[in-house]
């Protein structure tokens, strides 16, 4: 009752004024990513920030066929989610280096189910973020295979409101047209137990200025893609084939709730049982 009586000895003009002063309070909410799997076979979904940004949901874990999970994250976080196949975690196994050797067999950080904000080893695909606050300017997104490939992921943002109208389209990134693991070129494929698990661009297959966009190939000018980006491409037309591809589907889109999905259409359901392995 103390408080009461403190609160209503304030006289409601001094508060109105302070209120005027200081503008609307606008209450900072988060976002929720929420992850997918669709694949036939368990996922292992990673997410790592960029420098300042907090990691994610202990940066990776597992995701069993059929099933999802949220993920929350700051209004303006920024980084990027891939997912990793084939992992065993069990295994007490070191490379020659003395250190832990990988757990996965595409997408590993460093052999740990948490990367903790390790970046995964490629080729895998990327979906990357960055994310604003202000609705005005919106969210930006993409999906990319410029460190390679290794599974078809979709992005969109989920309607506002129960009953809404689907999302809209330009916040679309839709999966891949084709496996890319099946037409990948014999020099860019990583394979595993004789099938194909993932395909390397040509940048982190020969490391060259041209195929990486670099040096007198590091403008938008004198880096036009290539064969192997037009490989990319054509599986997959709304991914960035390489660092310069500006036919790309890059988003631009707020939300409260993106969804990622994995393995959104059911094509590579045979194709890729190698990575159940």
């Amino acid at each position: 009752m103390a408080c009461l009586s403190l609160l209503s000895g304030v006289h409601p003009l001094p508060l109105l004024l302070l209120i005027t002063l200081l503008g609307p309070v606008a209450l900072v909410r988060g976002v929720t990513f929420r992850v997918v799997n669709k694949c036939p076979f368990p996922v292992w979904p990673a997410a790592a920030p960029n420098a300042g940004h907090p990691v994610l949901a202990g940066g990776g874990f597992l995701l069993p066929p059929g099933q999802s999970r949220r993920v929350s994250a700051p209004p303006t976080w920024n980084g990027r989610f891939w997912g990793r196949t084939g992992c065993n975690f069990t295994s007490t196994a070191t490379n020659h280096h003395g250190n832990a050797a990988a757990a996965c067999l595409t997408g590993d950080c460093g052999g740990r189910l948490a990367c903790n904000g390790t970046a995964g080893a490629p080729p895998a695909t990327l979906v990357e973020v960055d994310l604003h606050e202000d609705q005005s300017k919106g969210s930006s997104y993409d999906v990319s295979l410029v460190d390679g490939y290794n599974l078809p992921v979709a992005v969109w943002t989920k309607p506002p409101t129960p009953g809404a109208a689907a999302a809209d389209r330009k916040c679309v990134i839709p999966g891949c047209a084709k496996n890319v693991n099946a037409v990948c070129p014999p020099e860019l494929q990583v394979t595993a137990a004789a099938a194909v698990v993932s395909c390397k661009s040509a940048c982190v297959a020969f490391g060259t200025d041209a195929f990486c966009c670099r040096g007198a190939h590091g403008t938008a000018e004198t880096c036009r893609g290539s064969a192997y980006s037009r490989v990319f491409r054509d599986a997959c037309p709304a991914y960035v084939s390489y660092p310069y591809d500006t036919a790309a589907a890059a988003a631009r889109c707020y939300a409260e709730v993106y969804v990622l999905t994995f393995c959104p259409s059911r094509w590579g359901a045979g194709a890729d049982r190698v990575a159940q392995a």
